[in-house]
């Protein structure tokens, strides 16, 4: 699979300043930690709504996170991208997705 630039993905200069808003808005501060009451700088910035699930570059839609939280978002996001298929008899198959590779791992 060819490597796509980060514009390519859809992040280029639009998502750069959008991205400098959105730390600026949250005041270079993880909102997922402050909603825990642990101050922690931000490093990223999330869709909230995940592009993968139709998640819009918006500032309604993004937040400020530290990598920590935005690891374990991401993680959260993808498994609950796996589905459940049937086999011919109608029994319930897991499918786990493989983000890294983009495709279902069989």
């Amino acid at each position: 699979m060819p490597v796509r630039s980060r514009h390519e993905r859809g992040y280029g200069s639009k998502w750069v300043a959008l991205r400098a808003k959105v730390l600026m808005r949250d005041g270079y501060l993880c909102v997922p930690c402050l909603k825990e009451g642990r101050p922690t700088p931000a490093t990223e910035v999330d869709h909230i709504t995940p592009k993968m699930k139709g998640g819009l570059d918006t500032l309604e839609n993004t937040q400020s996170i530290c990598s920590e939280c935005h690891h374990a978002k991401t993680v959260r996001d993808t498994y609950n991208r796996n589905q459940v298929r049937f086999d011919t008899f109608g029994d319930p198959v897991w499918v786990p997705y493989n983000a890294t590779q983009r495709k279902e791992i069989r």
